[in-house]
């Protein structure tokens, strides 16, 4: 790649874009901390508030142990006895502020966790005017009522976690604390990738989501590196760029502390990867054919009496490649997809180009890049996870949890509301609604994660149309392309278990470099294309900006206008 001064400055201007977009309220830098152990005797508290009153509710923001069991009771000051409010409350969602209506009038208040162990990091009182109301024993748990300026006003994702982050931000927390891991359905590397903004901005929103954000932007640049790779045109990777700056799922997964924007990203860097080694080892037989010295149909010699095969940065190049193979399905087993794709474009380019007999040294360093290498760094995934069982070894330990990783994924029959199959996904059938709180009358603050409209039916017909230029034009982009779409997609129609939207995410990224790559032949070939290009560009932006604030999860967005951007009977984006 040539990459100009022009190219610097485009691509710095999207990054830019969608880092003001990504951390644009991302979340509260702040959140409850320090916490009370609820085990052995310290399971049960007595809150004194000083005189009687009404205490209509409390809010509770919880550890990383999920649905706590409390029993709630009332002292009688006449009987001497403790009356039961509520017996087995469940306390639910960690890290997030759990709401607990009481509605009795008392004075003391007995606390006990019926669960074997708890962790409550802050507790808040109201009355029913929706005041706070502050024991006056406060100083014999400390550690609960030390941060009561961080109660929000209402609920939103700013404050607490939301979806997966249930599972994957808590995860990403015992790995800093060495605690046993809750979350063992996936490999370990992304939500080791998570507990690095955890360690640098502390367990909070912005902290868990800090990562995700900065893989977001990432995913931009090497998009448009790829585009200037592939399609050698700085206006096209500023365009295919702007495809992938203004995608909505894009944005959404960027925002959420989940595995899926890494995936996304190590997916499309491998396929870069590949793309280069593949553009550079046609060069270099151009050359070798032009000058005589090897003519891809006769074995003539070289001088010194060998083959030309491949030089040293290539092998960079597929070391690399394999490298982030590795971290990829260690970071979710669909990189395992990806991976095949990879395989099946090389193979296709070595029986195509490489001389038979000359492939066996290329053969063995590529079994150690894509099988060794890859298993290796899969197998370390796994050392911050901790386990009840102790291991001999890591590779023991990946073995292991490997097997309950499967049995989990083939045995799963969970149910959900926003679930989608394969064959609604291209069409944005149904999108995934992650989160949604009602702010005030009227107005709620939603997330939703969805593909954007205009790229994702563009690219139906993007991928007919490329799918035909590669069998009449013989066209290589064309099958680049296809396979790499296919490899992420194909997989999923053998699938049963739950599935949501944004398993789609991968072969999005492939239909931006499909639509980059139509759009180049629009604007090379028609004096008008340049004009029609723009023109779509500027669509995608405006239709992202129409969505934005129900994936972004804007605060005080009205409900009416949630529902005006419904255009199919499942988009459930406010309600």
């Amino acid at each position: 790649m040539k990459i100009t001064k022009t190219d610097y400055i485009c691509m710095g201007v999207l990054a830019f874009i969608f880092a003001v977009l990504v951390f644009a309220r991302l979340g509260n830098t702040y959140a409850p901390e320090t916490g009370r152990d609820l085990s052995g005797e310290g399971r049960e508290m007595v809150i004194d508030f000083g005189e009687y009153l009404t205490v209509d509710h409390m809010r509770v923001f919880l550890g990383n142990l999920e649905g706590r069991k409390v029993s709630l009771s009332a002292y009688n000051e006449v009987t001497k006895e403790w009356q039961v409010i509520k017996s087995d409350e469940n306390i639910q969602s960690v890290f997030r502020w759990n709401e607990v209506h009481i509605g009795y009038y008392l004075r003391y208040l007995g606390i006990v966790c019926t669960s074997d162990s708890g962790s409550f990091n802050e507790i808040v009182f109201y009355s029913p005017e929706g005041d706070i109301i502050t024991p006056v024993n406060t100083n014999a748990y400390p550690e609960l009522f030390d941060e009561q300026d961080m109660v929000p006003e209402y609920f939103t994702y700013m404050d607490s976690t939301y979806f997966d982050e249930v599972y994957h931000a808590r995860t990403a927390y015992e790995f800093i604390h060495k605690l046993n891991t809750y979350e063992t359905t996936h490999p370990h590397f992304g939500k080791t990738l998570i507990s690095i903004g955890i360690r640098m901005f502390g367990m909070n929103p912005f902290g868990w989501r800090f990562m995700t954000a900065l893989f977001g932007i990432f995913s931009v640049i090497i998009m448009y590196l790829f585009a200037k790779a592939m399609f050698e045109s700085t206006f096209i990777a500023t365009i295919t760029g702007s495809f992938i700056t203004f995608e909505t799922m894009h944005l959404n997964l960027s925002r959420i502390a989940t595995l899926d924007i890494f995936i996304g990203t190590f997916i499309l860097l491998m396929y870069l990867l590949m793309f280069l080694y593949i553009k550079e080892d046609t060069k270099f037989r151009k050359e070798y054919a032009a000058a005589k010295e090897y003519t891809g149909k006769k074995k003539k010699k070289t001088e010194d009496g060998g083959f030309y095969v491949i030089k040293g940065n290539q092998y960079i190049m597929l070391g690399m490649c394999g490298f982030v193979s590795g971290i990829a399905i260690a970071t979710k087993w669909t990189g395992a997809y990806a991976v095949m794709g990879i395989a099946v474009i090389f193979i296709i380019h070595t029986l195509l180009y490489f001389p038979r007999g000359q492939v066996l040294k290329l053969f063995l360093f590529c079994v150690g890049v894509f099988v060794v290498l890859p298993l290796l760094i899969y197998s370390l995934s796994f050392a911050p996870a901790v386990s009840y069982k102790e291991f001999d070894n890591i590779f023991a330990k990946a073995i292991e949890l490997s097997k309950n990783m499967y049995d989990y994924h083939s045995k799963l029959e969970a149910t959900h509301p926003y679930s989608s199959r394969f064959y609604q996904w291209p069409i944005v059938a149904k999108p995934l609604l992650d989160s949604c709180e009602r702010v005030k009358d009227g107005l709620v603050s939603g997330i939703s994660c969805m593909g954007n409209p205009v790229i994702c039916w563009a690219g139906i017909g993007a991928t007919v149309f490329l799918a035909l230029r590669t069998v009449i034009k013989k066209d290589g982009i064309a099958l680049f392309l296809i396979i790499s779409y296919f490899a992420q997609y194909l997989p999923w129609f053998g699938i049963s278990r739950c599935t949501f939207i944004y398993h789609y995410f991968p072969s999005i990224l492939f239909n931006i470099l499909m639509l980059g790559y139509i759009c180049k032949l629009l604007h090379d070939r028609f004096k008008w294309g340049k004009y029609v290009v723009v023109t779509f560009a500027a669509v995608n932006m405006v239709v992202f900006f129409l969505y934005y604030p129900v994936v972004a999860g804007w605060p005080a967005v009205p409900v009416e206008y949630g529902k005006a951007l419904r255009l199919m009977k499942d988009w459930v984006l406010v309600y």
